[in-house]
């Protein structure tokens, strides 16, 4: 019985890579969508891989963030076990969870290297559009800093956050990311059409204005997606470390 349906899942597959296979090999794009880019890219912003990433496969990007939403809820669910209530965090880090004293090195070098990580992710945000980086790695840079403060000073010495303050903000910049789109159907018949380039001369020139970022580059609604990523990223991966450090200091 196993042999049959291994033999039927081979032949399904097989069927399945040569209708792929046909399908590529039946694709004529004309000129193709590297020459597009390359010529008319550049109008927006000089970061090809942003432009890629929230011009031409902006809903791919908005999945990724909901793919994280479900990695926070999935693991809060599994490891968590009713830890992310907050009383009861405080309870448990109260008695049970000793001081952390960090050497003398750390105490002097840790805190400036941390607020270098968030800055350089801030800065990785902003300039996203422009230079290499953008929201997730600055989201990345800047739930590294909330990791290395916990590793040398622990949780009692954080600057004060609590899954509340996290969820608004992982919450804040998906709305962002999503109202950006819902305006550009809106003014444009199209979900995030980028109203501040206004590539096509749809919308009118108030409301292209009213969207652009305020640079020479005229890169629209770019970096202001770049912004609500690294909310989002950052915020749903500080959630994960808390999560996860709770686990452990309840068991």
């Amino acid at each position: 019985m196993n042999k049959n349906r291994m033999a039927i899942a081979g032949m399904l597959f097989a069927a399945l890579a040569a209708v792929l296979m046909y399908s590529l090999y039946s694709i004529k794009v004309n000129p193709g969508l590297n020459t597009l880019y390359n010529r008319f890219g550049v109008e927006m912003a000089p970061n090809m891989v942003t432009l890629v990433v929230f011009d031409w496969r902006g809903y791919d990007t908005l999945g990724e963030c909901f793919i994280l939403v479900c990695g926070v809820l999935a693991l809060s669910l599994l490891f968590g076990r009713g830890l992310v209530s907050e009383p009861e965090v405080k309870t448990r880090e109260t008695h049970h969870q000793p001081d952390v004293k960090p050497t003398l090195v750390l105490s002097y070098f840790a805190s400036s290297l941390i607020l270098f990580a968030i800055a350089y992710g801030i800065y990785l945000t902003l300039g996203g559009h422009i230079t290499p980086g953008g929201g997730f790695q600055g989201g990345s840079l800047i739930a590294s800093g909330v990791l290395l403060s916990l590793v040398v000073y622990g949780r009692r010495h954080l600057i004060p956050i609590d899954h509340n303050f996290l969820l608004k903000l992982e919450t804040t910049g998906l709305l962002i990311y999503l109202l950006l789109g819902l305006f550009g159907l809106i003014f444009s018949g199209y979900y995030l059409y980028n109203l501040g380039v206004n590539f096509y001369s749809i919308v009118p020139s108030s409301i292209s204005s009213l969207f652009n970022y305020p640079d020479r580059v005229n890169a629209g609604i770019l970096p202001y997606l770049n912004i609500a990523v690294m909310l989002k990223v950052s915020a749903g991966l500080s959630t994960l470390i808390l999560v996860l450090l709770e686990v452990k200091s309840h068991d």
